[in-house]
């Protein structure tokens, strides 16, 4: 594992920065899927990060800068469930019997898209009034140069306490092990939510410089994905169900309210296949990726700032921006011991990876 001193993880907040600044106008002013659904990731990204960084700092450093990324994430994000649930019926090979309820919920979906458009015209602040909070960031940036060690100490105890978290309750999901008998009922949207922390985190750490090697994030992904599908599908059973009784389609149109909740019923049997999907992901290559993490990314010390000790804060599973409709970031969120460690006989390559896609 390379030691070599690098400002890679702040680079990488920047690039998330310089993606709001980039399409946050082009999100908010034609409503460019592109934009909306970059600049939402970005923020997420961002938000991944400052959680693990949020003890190299005073308290309240981060307040407005949290408080910007969530506006902006609580703005984005109805109107990105929109379009992600839009372009997932349009190519999606329902039956012949079926495809009358798909462009039912079609029509449905785009007349609640077109209002939220309209009232983001009328009532949103405009692009660069929500950009300015933003700018937050430099100085503290600044701030975060003087920490480079801490940094890369606090990004590798991330990995593995967030591996470790999501780790055992996939465990649980898959059938691996049996959770305890006192432990609440397991909540696979939480652990998607923990997935794409720790997917971000994986991210960041590859900025700083840690490697891994690149299987392990691929496998990691295609994991992710399948927790992603499930999702989108699920949300889409109750956003349909949810049109469906909000027009009260029964009362009007019986057979039509018929065909729609056989739809439904379709989206939860597709969701469930994509979950069986993951299962049999985790249980073939969580282990593996556990073995080439703590193999790869040692934990040689504590970290310390000053007089006090510090670990990266837990992310929060409860997290209301990530508990909407649906997400397509199978939606998005370290670091590396000052000491030098005897690297392992064959280099594994950085972290690289690919785009956001869900």
């Amino acid at each position: 594992m390379s030691t070599k001193p690098t400002d890679g993880s702040l680079v990488y907040f920047d690039e998330q920065i310089e993606a709001l600044k980039t399409h946050t106008p082009a999100a908010l002013a034609a409503f460019d899927k592109t934009g909306i659904h970059q600049a939402r990731v970005a923020t997420r990204r961002l938000k991944a990060g400052l959680d693990l960084l949020v003890s190299l700092l005073e308290k309240g450093d981060l307040d407005e800068l949290s408080k910007a990324g969530k506006r902006l994430r609580r703005r984005l994000g109805p109107l990105r469930d929109l379009d992600v649930m839009i372009d997932h019926l349009r190519e999606y090979p329902a039956p012949v019997k079926l495809k009358p309820a798909v462009e039912w919920i079609v029509g449905q979906f785009e007349q609640v898209r077109s209002k939220a458009r309209q009232i983001d015209r009328e009532e949103g602040k405009k692009p660069h009034k929500l950009l300015d909070a933003f700018d937050g960031w430099w100085p503290i940036r600044h701030r975060l140069e003087q920490h480079q060690g801490a940094i890369a100490s606090l990004l590798a105890y991330a990995l593995h306490e967030r591996f470790d978290r999501f780790a055992q309750v996939a465990d649980w999901v898959s059938g691996v092990s049996t959770p305890p008998p006192d432990e609440p009922p397991i909540d696979v949207h939480e652990l998607r939510i923990d997935g794409k922390a720790l997917r971000y985190t994986f991210e960041i750490a590859g900025a700083q410089g840690i490697k891994v090697p690149k299987s392990v994030f691929k496998s990691f992904k295609a994991m992710q994905e399948s927790l992603g599908t499930w999702h989108d599908f699920v949300v889409l059973a109750d956003e349909t169900v949810k049109r469906w009784a909000t027009v009260e389609l029964a009362l009007h149109d019986p057979d039509a309210a018929s065909l729609v909740l056989d739809l439904a019923k379709q989206f939860l049997k597709d969701s469930t296949k994509h979950l069986n999907q993951f299962k049999s992901k985790w249980r073939r290559s969580g282990p593996t990726i556990r073995n080439a993490l703590h193999d790869r990314v040692p934990l040689t010390r504590d970290v310390f700032v000053g007089e006090t000790h510090a670990s990266p804060a837990k992310s929060t599973r409860h997290d209301s921006d990530d508990a909407g409709v649906a997400s397509t970031e199978s939606e998005t969120d370290p670091d590396r011991p000052e000491t030098s460690p005897t690297p392992p006989p064959e280099a594994p390559e950085p972290i690289d990876p690919a785009g956001e896609t869900r």
